[in-house]
């Protein structure tokens, strides 16, 4: 009986010594360029939110075009990414990222710079909502399929769940609020539809572009280390 516990105990040590490898093996194939792409990514998310908050008039034409460029922006360096770094480890995650935020942009700015009146606070809650809930689960979907202890994992996770969470605070959302401040201080004004839902991107933009920044040199002090690693070891070996 004792035979096949040490078995069993010995797969179990052989398979966690396999994963560990392969993951150091990923890890290894990182490309050095990816940490310089969550940078470009953070540029457009952090202008974005400066917009928002130095802008008064929130109403859901500005909110369009504003979100819109955002999206479209980011589409193009993610697509950018997706074709011009070799060996990316999520490639077809990343390209689907980029065609959903082009398009998603486009829609946006034609919705908010058009000659009509499509640009409502009810058409903007439900396109907010609908692309973050999609590119979120595209993005937790690609860190569930990568490895658990990869470096590169931490950034696709948590800008997957911020995102996703967007969606969900921006479809509860009520198109029809209008609540005026007041208060004891009497402040004129109210609270609509389109500040809060442009409030919360503005939020969102803010949160995510630190979140780049923070990761992007998170991963490359990783990948310095990573070489560091590298280079250390590749005169033993030409010695021996």
């Amino acid at each position: 009986m004792i035979t096949p516990v040490i078995a069993r105990k010995g797969s179990f040590s052989m398979n966690k010594t396999q994963n560990k490898t392969s993951v150091a093996e990923i890890d290894k194939r990182l490309p050095d360029s990816l940490w310089k792409s969550m940078l470009f990514r953070a540029l457009p998310a952090l202008i974005g939110a400066l917009v928002i908050t130095f802008t008064q008039e929130h109403t859901a034409r500005f909110g369009f075009v504003v979100f819109g460029a955002v999206a479209l922006w980011s589409g193009v360096i993610v697509g950018f990414e997706a074709v011009g770094i070799k060996g990316h480890p999520l490639r077809s995650f990343v390209f689907a990222r980029s065609i959903l935020g082009a398009l998603v942009g486009g829609y946006c700015l034609f919705m908010g710079t058009g000659g009509h009146d499509w640009a409502t606070v009810h058409n903007f809650i439900w396109t907010v909502a609908i692309w973050a809930i999609v590119t979120g689960a595209i993005e937790l979907v690609a860190g569930l399929v990568f490895r658990k202890q990869s470096m590169y994992r931490s950034e696709i996770v948590l800008s997957g769940a911020i995102t996703m969470l967007l969606g969900i605070i921006v479809a509860f959302v009520p198109p029809e609020l209008d609540a005026d401040y007041g208060g004891i201080e009497h402040i004129e004004g109210s609270l609509t539809a389109e500040v809060q839902a442009i409030g919360f991107v503005g939020a969102y933009l803010a949160v995510l572009g630190v979140l780049l920044v923070i990761e992007a040199f998170t991963l490359r002090s990783a990948l310095r280390r990573r070489d560091d690693g590298k280079n250390a070891k590749s005169p033993a070996k030409k010695e021996s």
